[in-house]
């Protein structure tokens, strides 16, 4: 594993589901980089940590002692800005990005009204290299205030599952269908904000084997309903 010795500046985003709160250093320096990544245990005894990034690159932290005190856990989603240094610096740090598991709609009383299908866009999604979590950054509209909260969910609906068995051929078989839902809990539309989300895909892995990505159903803000493919790495 590769060791990087770096200094990570604040980036708190998507601390809570999914109110956004955005902040950076008003030093803008062109020397930070900013990765996404997945968090990684040592081991169970240990709190050291490393980092796995979406393109399966590692990274280890200089100073990961120096978080003795927090609670992290394996698998968890994050932001990391850092700097790659001559010397180790105090002062990493590290925002989660929300991550959550795929619902079933219909399982365990995740029916059509709580799951809700409120409108949001999606501007941009991807799947990490070793094909375990897809990330969607998105947008959507609210009050953006710390009393109303929105919910997200990467959904299989099998009682709107429409693509063809692999029996009849066609090639639209080759992508596994979800359903991207946001259930705005009746906050009022009144600016756009955008934030992250990861989801695991290990409930889905059973069907990944031959199929080219994901298929994913989105009732946009402008355009209605609308499907995007997202492809494996």
């Amino acid at each position: 594993m590769k060791k990087f010795k770096f200094i990570a500046f604040i980036f708190a985003i998507m601390t809570t589901m999914p109110i956004l709160q955005s902040c950076l250093d008003d030093d803008d320096n062109s020397s930070d980089l900013l990765a996404i990544s997945t968090i990684n245990m040592i081991s169970q005894d240990s709190k050291e940590f490393y980092f796995t990034l979406d393109n399966g690159k590692t990274m280890f932290p200089s100073n990961s002692q120096a978080w003795g005190g927090e609670k992290f856990e394996n698998g968890q989603r994050a932001f990391v800005i850092f700097n790659e240094l001559e010397q180790p610096v105090n002062g990493y740090d590290y925002n989660p990005i929300l991550t959550k598991d795929i619902v079933t709609m219909g399982e365990d009383d995740n029916d059509e009204e709580k799951i809700g299908d409120d409108k949001i866009n999606t501007t941009y999604m991807w799947i990490n290299k070793d094909n375990k979590y897809l990330t969607i950054e998105f947008q959507y509209y609210g009050t953006h205030s710390e009393d109303k909260k929105h919910f997200l969910n990467l959904v299989i609906n099998d009682k709107e599952e429409t693509a063809p068995t692999a029996d009849e051929g066609n090639a639209e078989d080759e992508y596994i269908n979800l359903e991207f839902r946001h259930n705005s809990e009746g906050d009022d539309p009144q600016r756009l904000g955008e934030g992250y989300v990861s989801f695991k895909l290990d409930k889905i892995k059973n069907r990944m084997e031959g199929k080219k990505g994901l298929r994913i159903r989105v009732n946009t803000i402008y355009g209605g309903p609308k499907t995007y493919e997202v492809k494996f790495p």
